[in-house]
């Protein structure tokens, strides 16, 4: 019986395969027609998807690499139950992404990449094997390396590997509302005018005159 692991990593392995053509293709000279002594470059057809420069592909295809020997790492040591037990995560504070990073939208490499299709199948049914949710169980960190690959080859997220509610940041605490000055009491025939007020209405009442 083949485990998950080393079809996950050959998942990867033909991943990389994939990217690494696609790089090679685009950073060929464009096609030339010749028509007699006329040369005419080749029209290609357009595309609405926005480019994605050389940089960028090549942290993907070094980051794959990493995901093969990381995933390799904690499988090794989920199967020899030498795992650490899983911590919660704390909260931590917004950091801006390094430049380039890789983009976040679903399915961005196989819009891109026609021969990444047959990886999203066998990613596919490798997500339908019952031991790979127990392998995430046991290495949650595991969950965080796979789910950006699940997006970007367009598949649905399983249950068991969606991301786990974050603890939510203790706001501090408000101030205490300031308490407005209560108005004076009306005036009433117990309670006359003060003298300044009186003396005032006086005052405009010989102005007005």
């Amino acid at each position: 019986m083949i485990t998950v692991l080393p079809r996950l990593v050959a998942i990867l392995t033909s991943l990389r395969h994939a990217v690494a053509a696609y790089v090679a293709r685009e950073s060929r000279a464009q096609p030339v027609t010749w028509l007699g002594t006329q040369a005419y470059l080749a029209i290609e057809p357009p595309s609405r998807l926005p480019v994605i420069p050389p940089q960028t592909w090549l942290l993907l295809y070094n980051r794959l690499n990493r995901l093969a020997n990381r995933l390799t790492a904690l499988f090794t040591r989920w199967q020899a139950n030498t795992l650490p037990t899983p911590r919660p995560r704390a909260p931590r504070p917004y950091t801006p992404r390094p430049t380039p990073h890789l983009p976040s939208a679903r399915g961005w490499v196989n819009a891109r990449i026609p021969d990444a299709a047959p990886c999203a199948g066998m990613l596919h049914m490798l997500l339908q094997e019952p031991e790979l949710p127990r392998f995430l169980a046991a290495a949650p960190q595991a969950g965080r390396l796979l789910r950006p690959l699940v997006r970007a080859l367009g598949l649905d997220t399983p249950d068991w590997l969606k991301r786990p509610p974050r603890p939510r940041l203790s706001r501090p605490a408000a101030d205490p509302p300031k308490t407005t000055r209560a108005p004076g009491p009306s005036p009433t025939p117990d309670r006359p005018l003060p003298p300044y007020i009186r003396a005032a209405v006086r005052a405009w009442k010989k102005y007005d005159r």
